[in-house]
C-alpha cells in the first residue's frame, strides 16, 4: 500500500508534469486540498484543469514534524509554510468523507490565516463528480460560507465543465481574498481526529 506522503507526491508529480505544459504568467499558485480516499477523482481533475493554474498537492500527513503539537497558532503557521507555500487561492475538492478529515481543517484554517507576511489565501470549494453536487461542507467552510450573495470568503461552485468555467470560478476565489467586506471566521479550534 502507498502510504499518504508517497500519494500526495505522486500526485504533485503528476501536477508538475501537466502543469509545465503550457506557459502562462497569468496562471495563479493554488494548493490542491483533498482526501485521499478521492485520489483518482482528483487526480482525473489535475489532468483536465491542471495547466489552468500551478498545483500544490502535498498536503499535512502524520510523518509532518508539528503534528503533535498542541499550538494552534504554531500548527496554521507551519502548514501555511510548509504546505500552502507561495499559493493564493485553496481549491477545496469535496468527496463523501473530506468534511470530517482532521488535516483537512487544518489546512483550510492555514488557508484562512491573515498573517504580517501575506493575505489569507481564497478558498474555491467544489464537489467531485461522484458527490453530484450533494455535500456536506467541513465545519469550517460552514463557518464562512454565506451563500452566493457575494459577502462569503469562500466560493462554493459546481464542479467545472470546461476550462474557461473553471478558469473564471478560480479567479472569482483569487478576488475574495482581498475584499475586506468578506469576514472570515477562523476561530473554531483545530480539529484533533478524523472522525465525525
Amino acid at each position: 500500500m502507498i502510504k499518504p506522503r508517497n500519494l500526495a507526491v505522486l500526485m504533485q508529480r503528476l501536477a508538475d508534469l501537466v502543469s509545465t505544459t503550457r506557459n502562462d504568467p497569468t496562471r495563479l499558485t493554488c494548493f490542491v486540498c483533498y482526501h485521499d480516499a478521492d485520489f483518482s477523482e482528483v487526480e482525473t481533475f489535475i489532468r483536465q484543469f491542471g495547466e489552468e493554474f500551478v498545483p500544490r498537492c502535498v498536503g499535512v500527513t502524520d510523518q509532518d514534524s508539528f503534528v503533535g503539537s498542541l499550538d494552534e497558532h504554531y500548527i496554521k503557521s507551519r502548514v501555511r509554510d510548509d504546505c500552502l507555500g507561495d499559493s493564493t487561492v485553496t481549491i477545496l475538492l469535496l468527496g463523501r468523507q473530506t468534511w470530517h478529515q482532521r488535516y483537512i481543517d487544518w489546512e483550510l484554517a492555514a488557508s484562512l490565516l491573515e498573517g504580517p507576511v501575506g493575505q489569507r489565501n481564497g478558498i474555491l470549494v467544489m464537489p467531485l463528480p461522484s458527490m453530484k453536487n450533494t455535500v456536506v461542507l467541513p465545519e469550517r467552510i460552514r463557518d464562512n460560507f454565506f451563500g452566493d450573495n457575494g459577502t462569503s470568503p469562500v466560493v462554493f461552485e459546481s464542479y467545472p465543465s470546461t476550462r474557461e468555467s473553471f478558469r473564471a470560478k478560480l479567479d472569482r476565489a483569487h478576488v475574495s481574498r482581498s475584499d475586506t467586506d468578506r469576514d472570515v471566521n477562523n476561530d473554531r479550534p483545530l480539529r484533533r481526529r478524523d472522525s465525525p
